[in-house]
């Protein structure tokens, strides 16, 4: 067979080619045309669009911004606030503002009086100096802004304000960016003569602060995106670095801690002047706007900036240019296209074959392709449908005897933890008690070894008083061995109650009358005054049958546990409840909780915290609650106070 070449074009293949030369030319240059104009629209609208974006934005921090004004001018609009600064009432003005703080989602809200002095809603020890803007607002007028915080002023204002703060440098690591960016709004209170008496205070860091970076992309440009990624993107500058973004790196961390270009940073920065352009941000190339966040004195302390992926656009444009070209190429495309048309046609049913075979072979037999034919490619047809059914079968006898082969492993498995776990605890009470009782064991004849010499040691010392008048010499120190000869028989006393087998008396006791006149009788003891208790006790408790005094003695030396832990200032939580076998009482403070190797061990005899603690009043408590068959556990973290829940069986379950 002759090549194209070798037969020669024919005299039809020249006329068409005399007809379309001039006319592709033609649409050439209408296309070329039409692209320059259409892209320029384009341009401009994009430019015009990213201004209103970044102005969006900036209304955004705006309000944002009049929201905590609106709060400040709220609050200090309060009679009961400002009788209470008058009357020096320093709780109600700090439980009061740790309320409103709470409840506006500020980061902090403080109040000074005329004189500067602060009381704030969160309980910081060092008051410290009030921020510069505070003598402006104690001359009456109003401040809202942006503001920069050193760590050691965040730290006045709240306790994990400058530790939220901390932004690590991407690019240099090793080092971090501790300023706080803070978005204020200060108001003057007043009294009833309209004179100044105090300032309030109250903002929110800007410092990772994502929900309000988000807000802002979200109002700017809703939940668009492009082949998976965000269209628009919003971010805040602490200068030049990056403290809240909705930008992401590629294994999908916020860029936080990435830097601004130099570019930018001098137009912005150092010039103040608004910055549209095209831009590279992470990795990727936005059409951006960039303007500066300007501190109470003018000066330019972060930039606010909002960013629109570049490829859309781009698209858009190729987009364009290729519908120009196929308007280009449809004409003298038509006869080909329907050659091929009728080439496809006549093809298709194989080519549906060969895509089929293809899904089979990725392991989808799914598939039963139409018999649209009687010939040889029907024929072919139907032997494929009959295959990929055969594979369907052969697949689910398969998964059904995997799932099968599943579920056994999976139960033996499971059976095979709860025995392990079930080991594990019994040795460990086993090895428990066996140590408790060889300790108990030794104690027992410590105990007993020491009381004779002390009984002898004390009845001296007693003699030696009765001889010696109040104020002579050697008083105060027979005084001082008397009073260790009693702490040394209490050690003894706590031995020998640790040594001995816990015996039982039973009587029916209600447990909380018992807890409440524990709460009451331990005033006399130590200082209640400043502790908060909070009882959430089941008023259908059941009684139980106990020992009523050694139970007494075990909630005592729980509750003196927890109110030592709590140095004497905090919330004591009380709670009780019962199911069908035992009653649970629990125990919670808000002290500073337990390391883990002090938890494991706080049932061990001697094992002590406290200085002048013996060690035995918990590992007492201990047996005198599993002589009753219950159980005494405690569960803490550090810094997050401790719970110990004492359970003890219904009269049905006792022995």
């Amino acid at each position: 067979m002759k090549s194209v070449a070798e037969k020669g074009i024919s005299i039809r293949g020249k006329m068409t080619l005399a007809a379309l030369v001039p006319l592709v030319t033609i649409l050439l240059l209408v296309s070329f045309a039409a692209f320059y104009l259409i892209n320029g629209w384009i341009v401009g609208n994009t430019q015009q669009q990213i201004r209103n974006d970044l102005s969006a934005a900036h209304e955004v921090l705006h309000h944002e911004e009049l929201r905590i004004n609106n709060i400040v001018r709220f609050t200090v609009s309060m009679d009961r606030l400002t009788e209470a600064l008058t009357a020096g009432d320093i709780q109600f003005i700090s439980e009061e503002l740790d309320t409103i703080r709470q409840r506006e989602g500020l980061d902090l809200l403080t109040l000074t009086d005329k004189t500067g002095k602060i009381f704030r809603a969160e309980d910081v020890d060092d008051a410290g100096s009030p921020l510069s803007f505070t003598w402006q607002v104690l001359r009456g007028d109003e401040f809202s802004g942006t503001v920069l915080l050193t760590p050691a002023e965040m730290l006045r204002e709240a306790p994990d304000l400058a530790e939220r703060a901390v932004i690590r440098h991407n690019e240099r690591p090793g080092t971090a960016e501790q300023r706080g960016m803070v978005l204020i709004g200060a108001a003057p209170l007043r009294n009833r003569q309209q004179e100044v008496i105090g300032c309030l205070y109250g903002g929110i860091l800007l410092n990772g602060n994502l929900p309000l970076i988000d807000r802002i992309k979200d109002v700017v440009y809703g939940e668009k995106r492009y082949q998976g990624t965000e269209v628009g993107s919003a971010t805040i500058f602490l200068e030049g670095l990056r403290i809240a973004t909705t930008i992401r790196l590629k294994n999908g961390d916020r860029a936080l801690g990435t830097q601004i270009s130099q570019e930018v940073a001098d137009a912005v920065l150092e010039q103040k002047q608004t910055w549209l352009a095209r831009a590279r941000v992470v990795d990727e190339w936005y059409l951006t706007a960039y303007e500066p966040i300007l501190g109470p004195g003018g000066q330019a302390v972060g930039v606010l900036y909002v960013g629109q992926l570049e490829e859309p656009f781009n698209a858009l444009k190729r987009k364009i240019a290729l519908l120009l070209v196929g308007l280009l190429l449809l004409g003298g495309t038509l006869g080909l296209l329907i050659s091929l048309a009728i080439a496809r046609r006549l093809s298709r049913p194989l080519l549906e074959l060969a895509a089929s075979a293809k899904r089979v072979a990725a392991g989808d037999t799914e598939i039963l392709l139409p018999i649209t034919s009687r010939d040889e490619v029907g024929h072919l047809t139907k032997t494929f449908n009959q295959m990929t059914a055969t594979l369907r079968e052969r697949d689910q006898r398969l998964l059904g005897l995997n799932r099968e082969l599943e579920e056994k492993v999976r139960q033996r498995t499971t059976e095979l933890e709860e025995k392990g776990l079930q080991l594990i605890k019994a040795q460990e009470k086993l090895l428990r008690n066996e140590k408790l009782a060889a300790i108990g064991s030794l104690a027992a004849g410590v105990a007993h070894e020491i009381n004779n010499p002390t009984a002898i040691i004390r009845g001296n010392v007693e003699l030696l008083q009765m001889i010696l008048a109040d104020g002579a010499p050697g008083r105060e120190e027979s005084d001082e061995i008397l009073k260790q000869t009693e702490r040394v028989s209490m050690i003894t006393r706590n031995l020998l109650s640790f040594a001995h087998e816990q015996m039982v008396t039973p009587e029916q006791v209600h447990l909380n009358d018992l807890v409440d006149e524990i709460l009451s009788q331990l005033s006399h003891q130590v200082s209640l005054s400043e502790i908060q208790i909070e009882k959430e006790f089941s008023p259908s408790l059941p009684p139980i049958e106990g020992d009523r005094e050694r139970l007494r003695q075990v909630f005592t030396n729980v509750l003196l546990n927890a109110v030592q832990a709590m140095n004497g200032r905090g919330t004591l939580s009380l709670g009780s409840h019962a199911d069908h076998r035992d009653v649970c009482i629990t125990i919670q403070d808000n002290g500073p909780g337990l390391a883990d190797d002090v938890k494991e061990k706080i049932f061990n005899p001697f094992f002590t915290t406290k200085s002048n603690g013996t060690g035995l009043g918990l590992s007492v408590s201990y047996g005198i609650v599993q002589a009753h068959g219950g159980s005494i556990d405690v569960s803490s973290r550090e810094g997050q106070g401790a719970v110990f829940q004492v359970r003890l069986p219904l009269p049905n379950a006792f022995s």
